[in-house]
């Protein structure tokens, strides 16, 4: 198994490089929208059709190094795979490869291909925490972003660690909630309240910008631009940081599988802005990485009546729940309904281990990533 991280960094670029930089990144998105036509006439997805398709005609058009046209075709079958619809790129970031990207840790710099060729010894702007991470690495690839807002380059360079596949037997449940944003089994509760909150004061803020309408409302909106992001991933770090100190050498990590859980919801007008601001792959992805970090690991089970099963009887109904309060209909039981979630996440792990999968092992390996701040 691998952990894998991201180490985010700022780049020094004089303003010829950062001109070079900024038409790569536009011929780069130039070059994804048309393959991704390409990609929507002849109804595929597989990296390698496209790659006969377009690759030729890509390359010859935007003149890019080979490898970004083949990180541009792997770019849009990524993108497009499970989507409903297609979403254009924008000219934000560009994927690079050991073949397009180098580190050098002697003088902390890296080296890009570009359009105009290859730009060298672009210096990296880092603190010691950076450094640190960065010591005795040889990374292979790396992604380029452009910071609209700052009007500077960062480039996040990903680091692979090989570790041995952890093991547990006692299992945490972890209930991801909205009104409470984290729940587990053994008593711990991060209440959402405050996020809540700040959601709709940054929503009330935006709607009233936007209908204002003036230049300095647009100003504005641009400066608050990200801000409501940034501070939803400290609150998620600082939540999986407290869940994962928690944890003894034996635990096991167990949450629910909720993706295309916004496709699978309806909702009534006024519930749709929390519902879909709520950052619960973000917080999974931050729990998965630091307790790979320490040998703690994390699955996923199918979370179909977690929130209705009784913990004591195993009696499932809808009207067991109502709000936040849980009241089985069968046995009385009466209990908080994230903590009863988080009971019933832990049994159906343990359910799932007795119906004949190995004792210990991880029912899914899980992407393990993230950004490291600079």
């Amino acid at each position: 198994m691998k952990l894998v991280k991201t180490v985010k960094c700022k780049l020094e670029v004089n303003q010829e490089q950062q001109d070079i930089l900024k038409e790569t990144l536009n011929r780069f998105a130039c070059a994804c929208n048309d393959i991704l036509k390409i990609s929507l006439e002849n109804k595929t997805t597989n990296k390698v059709r496209l790659q006969h398709l377009c690759y030729k005609e890509i390359k010859e058009r935007y003149s890019l190094p080979a490898n970004l046209v083949i990180r541009a075709i792997a770019r849009v079958a990524v993108k497009r795979k499970g989507k409903k619809k297609a979403e254009f790129f924008k000219a934000i970031s560009l994927d690079l490869d050991q073949r397009i990207f180098s580190f050098k840790e002697r003088d902390m710099t890296v080296s890009i291909a570009t359009h105009a060729g290859r730009q060298k010894g672009i210096k990296l702007s880092i603190g010691n925490y950076q450094l640190g991470l960065l010591k005795g690495q040889n990374p292979t690839s790396a992604i380029l972003v452009y910071n609209k807002r700052k009007k500077c380059f960062y480039i996040h360079i990903v680091l692979e660690k090989p570790i041995e596949t952890p093991f547990g037997s006692n299992p945490i449940g972890i209930d991801r909630g909205i009104y409470n944003l984290a729940t587990t089994s053994n008593g711990l509760k991060f209440s959402g309240k405050q996020v809540k909150h700040i959601r709709n004061h940054y929503f009330k803020v935006r709607q009233s910008l936007q209908a204002r309408g003036t230049k300095g409302a647009k100003r504005l909106l641009k400066r608050l631009s990200g801000k409501e992001q940034r501070w939803m991933a400290n609150i998620n770090h600082t939540i999986s940081r407290r869940l994962v100190d928690s944890c003894k050498p034996d635990d096991v990590l167990v949450l629910e599988d909720l993706r295309y859980i916004r496709d699978r919801i309806k909702l009534a007008r006024k519930q749709r802005l929390i519902h879909h601001s709520w950052a619960f792959g973000q917080l999974g992805s931050f729990i998965e990485y630091k307790a790979l970090e320490n040998r703690i690991p994390v699955v996923y089970v199918d979370p179909r009546y977690t929130s209705q099963r009784c913990p004591i009887c195993n009696h499932i109904e809808r009207s067991n729940r109502n709000a936040h309060r849980f009241s089985c209909k069968n046995c009385g039981y009466v209990g908080n309904a994230d903590q009863v979630a988080s009971l019933n996440i832990r049994q159906v792990y343990l359910d799932t281990l007795s119906d004949g999968l190995p004792v210990n092992q991880p029912l899914i390996n899980t992407q393990q990533s993230v950004v490291e701040s600079s």
